[in-house]
């Protein structure tokens, strides 16, 4: 568990409550999961029109931001909800 997650918590949830409800809500996560995934997938692809703009290191800078971006959240899921 990720301790900005429990820093994040309901109030009115222990830690070790909320800890079991994040990891038993697998069901709902997968689909998020699955949705970043392919996403990620999506952005690392490298295109031919990748390179229509003179400053496309900058673009591909930006799609390695989003991409890092997406991996953070993906860390924050529970193990169960990766497949």
């Amino acid at each position: 568990m990720n301790k900005l997650l429990l820093n994040n918590k309901p109030i009115d949830s222990t830690n070790e409550e909320f800890i079991k409800a994040w990891n038993n809500s697998s069901y709902v996560f997968e689909a998020l999961y699955k949705t970043l995934t392919s996403m990620s997938e999506d952005i690392n692809n490298v295109k031919k029109d990748d390179f229509d703009c003179p400053n496309h290191y900058a673009k591909l800078s930006y799609q390695m931001g989003q991409t890092k971006m997406i991996d953070f959240v993906l860390s924050l899921l529970p193990d169960s909800a990766k497949g």
